[in-house]
């Protein structure tokens, strides 16, 4: 076991690696493993997949995306099971809304956690690069444990008991089904939101504003692409930021993303200072609980 205080130290110094390890590159996606353990990782930036069944087809090597509002399925599984478009929706990403076919599915099931009669986006393979995407509205109030320890997701199951190792912080959800975390960095509260779909943690404006002014940025701010799930790109400044608190946790020198990023405007938060912790700060930890009943996110550190 360790500390409390040792587990902070130990969150300081690993923020301080994943400076070197952040980024939005485009990466390949890798084959779903249909052996006994079927989750693993999407791709390179270490996004987990969870074997998911479309109308009792599959498995399938989807991801679940805390920062999308709706799910999507590639065109070619959507063909192979001979779904039909319907009318065109508007799928939401951090370079903005796009015209999308919809298409209807009888069931989308993880484990013991289906959903049925749902609306998903249609997406072509080259553009989504992995099977599909499980959004807010499959998730619904369910648990998730991200395992970057054991390369595992789970949903709707008990989680892990919280021991010394592990960092609990108070959240919100939202009517949307957003979970909210109330932060702070140098002279300036902010509002922080978990993306298990984003590679890249970014943040919009107004958080460039009160960094600077509260002297709350290290460095100058250089040109960097941000990809979205969907793979749309949108140009932003990379920046550093020296502080970003977390209920009883302290990150330092956290890379992030800056722009006029449309997650932001739709969730309604363009005008208040607001970061997306995507998984390049996720996954230097051994696990991250999502508890929407007892309303926490647990951070657990690696040995």
């Amino acid at each position: 076991m360790v500390s409390r205080r040792m587990a902070r130290r130990a969150l300081i110094t690993s923020m301080a690696g994943a400076a070197l390890t952040g980024g939005s590159a485009r990466a390949a996606q890798t084959p779903a493993d249909e052996t006994a353990d079927p989750l693993g990782y999407v791709d390179a930036a270490s996004r987990l997949s969870v074997a998911t069944y479309v109308n009792g087809q599959g498995p399938f090597a989807f991801l679940v995306d805390t920062g999308a509002t709706t799910s999507v399925i590639t065109s070619d599984i959507a063909d192979r099971l001979g779904l039909e478009r319907g009318a065109l929706g508007r799928l939401h990403s951090i370079a903005g809304a796009q015209p999308v076919p919809m298409a209807r599915v009888a069931s989308l099931a993880v484990g013991k956690r289906e959903r049925k009669n749902m609306t998903v986006a249609v997406l072509p393979r080259a553009q989504l690069r992995m099977d599909g995407i499980l959004g807010l509205e499959w998730l619904g109030q369910a648990s998730l444990l991200l395992d970057f320890g054991r390369r595992r997701m789970v949903v709707g199951e008990a989680l892990p008991v919280p021991d010394e190792a592990t960092v609990i912080v108070k959240s919100k959800l939202v009517r949307s089904g957003l979970i909210l975390i109330d932060a702070l960095i140098p002279r300036e509260r902010v509002i922080a939101f978990i993306d298990s779909g984003s590679t890249t943690t970014a943040g919009n404006l107004a958080l460039l504003d009160a960094a600077r002014a509260g002297g709350a940025l290290v460095g100058g701010a250089g040109p960097k692409e941000l990809i979205s799930v969907t793979g749309q790109v949108l140009n932003g400044r990379s920046a550093v930021l020296t502080r970003l608190t977390l209920g009883p946790m302290t990150l330092r020198n956290l890379p992030l993303v800056i722009g006029s990023i449309h997650t932001f405007e739709y969730w309604g938060l363009q005008d208040r200072p607001a970061i997306v912790i995507g998984t390049d700060v996720l996954r230097t930890f051994d696990k991250v609980s999502i508890d929407l009943r007892r309303n926490e996110v647990r951070f657990r550190l690696r040995s």
